[in-house]
């Protein structure tokens, strides 16, 4: 692959990506070192698709320049919150 087939599909991931996730690309566009996802916010359900997504925000944001850090518990958004 050329460095121009590279850069033009890097752009088009970038934009497919801006897409699908406009609210973590804004994330990503802001002045921080790092940004934080909690592991149910991709894949809760185990699902094949949701791990790709989590592959591409991972991938976007270090398209960003962007250390990733992934929190929480597994199927922790899906338990009931103590009263």
């Amino acid at each position: 692959m050329t460095d121009a087939e590279r850069r033009d599909r890097e752009q088009r991931f970038r934009r497919s990506f801006e897409q699908e996730f406009p609210d973590f690309a804004r994330k990503c566009a802001l002045d921080v070192e790092m940004v934080i996802l909690h592991q149910d916010a991709f894949a809760v359900d185990y699902q094949e698709d949701e791990f790709a997504k989590l592959g591409k925000a991972i991938k976007y944001a270090g398209l960003m320049g962007k250390v990733v850090n992934v929190i929480g518990r597994n199927a922790e958004t899906l338990r009931p919150m103590p009263a």
